[in-house]
């Protein structure tokens, strides 16, 4: 049973879910005319460069790292970003146990175009908003976020020492 301070969790579920799957819709039409990338990963693989990485290059390990994922799984996604062109991989020649990564003119290209199609389709849907929507949206939006954030730090303070609980969700 929900109240006004418990809303119906079906309903945040149907939300989320259906922001989810309209605006990946959404997305995929606006790079539908752009350069065929891997954008979600190359776009996260350029952030932990800038993040984390030296020289415009990045270890294999500390992707892995970063994005909490295992090896091989990782290196299934380098290869294939490779074998399009828009990254390569090197040997470390202070260390030729590492690797380095790094995106190459033709992955920084796509990259660029698929990041202003997103902006550009972004925008449009911002601009279908009032400025007091917009406003309303973002105080939302980041007042979920950061009671989110407080209730999964409160919930990991309390469970420190038991196991993880690793239900799929």
């Amino acid at each position: 049973m929900s109240t006004p301070e418990t809303p119906n969790l079906h309903g945040v579920f149907r939300f989320v879910a259906r922001l989810q799957t309209l605006s990946k819709r959404g997305m995929r039409a606006a790079l539908a005319d752009e350069p065929k990338c891997r954008y979600g990963i190359l776009q996260h693989l350029y952030n932990l460069i800038e993040q984390h990485g030296h020289d415009g290059a990045i270890y294999v390990s500390d992707i892995a790292r970063y994005m909490h994922q295992p090896m091989p799984a990782v290196s299934r996604g380098l290869r294939a970003m490779e074998q399009d062109g828009h990254i390569t991989r090197e040997t470390d020649p202070n260390d030729r146990r590492k690797t380095l990564v790094r995106i190459t003119p033709e992955g920084e290209r796509a990259r660029n175009a698929n990041e202003q199609a997103m902006n550009a389709y972004f925008a449009r849907i911002m601009a279908r908003l009032t400025p007091e929507e917009l406003a309303q949206a973002n105080a939302v939006k980041d007042a979920l976020l950061a009671a989110i954030e407080a209730e999964n730090e409160s919930m990991q303070q309390t469970r420190k020492g038991e196991p993880p609980h690793d239900q799929d969700i």
